[in-house]
């Protein structure tokens, strides 16, 4: 019986094992043995790539446009997480209440969630525009007498899509957040009010608390989630104006489908996918020692 349920179980799992291969572990290999060759459209075409060891990752380490994404995707990662954990968190603890119309507003904050990134990112280049529609509702205002260059200045662009993506990532915040709170025991919060007891001490001093793994696991995939971000600041500004906007992911992508740079391009995924992990693991480290 024993060998029959390994058997089966090994049958459920097969597919999975074998998507995380074809789509996880083999793309991750070939882009790290692209990344020590010369690989350019003419080499690649003809299979002559020579193997050059670490010149690619020299080269891209020695770029400014490298340096200017690292910067990037540090301020696009950190007020991402720090924005939609605090905004996800201040929903789920007003929901956490019952009030009329809870489940309609519940499904209404979803939306940026499930909406489509092409409908997404067309929005928000078309409102961050120089004559979109928050230029013109400020110029209608009177706040402003000249439209702002949301996303063709090379000061406000990574910034523009940064309010973008936090916008879509507060639904997913909200709802691990809101998971926890349910789980939290309502007698700890009444015992607390026999106590004597306020709003926000039973926040600072129960939920948070209570909600601590909760937290470090929303952070962990949402640290992932959000480095790895390509199609959304690609659709507001493909990483300009001049390589400004750019992310790793964008500029990766860049070298590789306009530059032809394919080794280059390796590299840099590769230290993302470095930087990715250091994080992830300086996060999960934190979590196993808060357990």
């Amino acid at each position: 019986m024993k060998i029959k349920r390994k058997k089966a179980l090994f049958v459920f799992l097969l597919p999975s094992v074998l998507f995380v291969v074809a789509f996880g572990v083999y793309p991750t290999i070939y882009s790290l043995l692209l990344s020590f060759k010369d690989v350019n459209l003419i080499t690649y075409i003809r299979g002559t790539a020579k193997y050059i060891g670490f010149s690619n990752y020299l080269e891209v380490l020695k770029d400014p446009l490298f340096w200017g994404a690292f910067k990037n995707t540090l301020v696009f990662t950190g007020l991402s997480l720090f924005f939609q954990m605090t905004i996800g968190f201040g929903i789920a603890l007003l929901f956490n209440y019952e009030f009329p119309l809870k489940g309609f507003l519940q499904a209404l904050i979803m939306v940026p969630w499930v909406m489509p990134i092409m409908v997404s990112g067309t929005y928000f280049r078309w409102t961050f525009g120089d004559s979109g529609f928050l230029n013109n509702l400020l110029i209608s205002l009177g706040w402003i007498k000249e439209p702002i260059r949301w996303i063709t200045s090379e000061k406000l662009a990574v910034y523009s899509i940064t309010f973008a993506n936090i916008w879509l990532g507060i639904p997913f915040n909200y709802l691990l957040l809101y998971t926890g709170l349910q789980e939290i025991p309502e007698e700890l919060y009444e015992s607390a009010e026999i106590d004597g007891a306020k709003g926000w001490q039973k926040v600072l001093y129960i939920t948070l608390p209570c909600l601590k793994p909760v937290i470090l696991t929303t952070l962990v995939l949402g640290c992932i989630f959000t480095m790895k971000v390509f199609d959304l600041v690609w659709i507001i500004t493909k990483g300009g104006p001049g390589g400004a906007s750019h992310l790793f992911t964008t500029l990766s992508y860049s070298l590789a489908f306009d530059r032809f740079q394919f080794g280059k391009s390796s590299a840099v995924i590769i230290l993302m996918l470095l930087i990715v992990i250091a994080l992830v693991f300086a996060l999960n480290k934190v979590k196993i020692e808060e357990g």
